[in-house]
């Protein structure tokens, strides 16, 4: 299964080891559970409009749907890292960014600025 989650976060470095990924049959990320349907408004969107993730959106940038009406704005930044490199150099390069000590997500959230954010990706592409 893929562990890049719709929004763009990744799966792998969840602080919510239990929950399966929200591309699994029986997601439950801690996200969804804000909302009364238990369903997280990127994944919905996606679905919605038939998109492998919010990545291949012509909005993306301007979006504020999810995870992208928080403070957490990590995934909209990894989200437009693949946009622009893929999911293959995403999955490469946050590894090696992990490897070098990023601790990931709270490093790049701390830095509370999308562009930051992408800049502390390419460091590590």
């Amino acid at each position: 299964m893929d562990k890049i989650a719709y929004c763009g976060h990744h799966c792998t470095y969840c602080f919510y080891p239990e929950c399966p990924g929200c591309r699994s049959d029986n997601p439950f990320c801690s996200y969804a559970t804000l909302f009364s349907d238990r369903k997280c408004p990127n994944v919905t969107c996606c679905l919605e409009r038939g998109l492998d993730g919010c990545y291949e959106c012509a909005e993306l940038a301007a979006c504020e749907i999810g995870f992208y009406s928080t403070d957490e704005q990590v995934a909209k930044a990894t989200a437009l890292f693949i946009q622009q490199y893929g999911k293959a150099c995403y999955q490469t390069t946050l590894e090696r960014a992990i490897q070098n000590g990023a601790n990931y997500p709270h490093a790049f959230n701390a830095l509370g600025d999308v562009g930051l954010m992408l800049a502390l990706l390419e460091r590590y592409r």
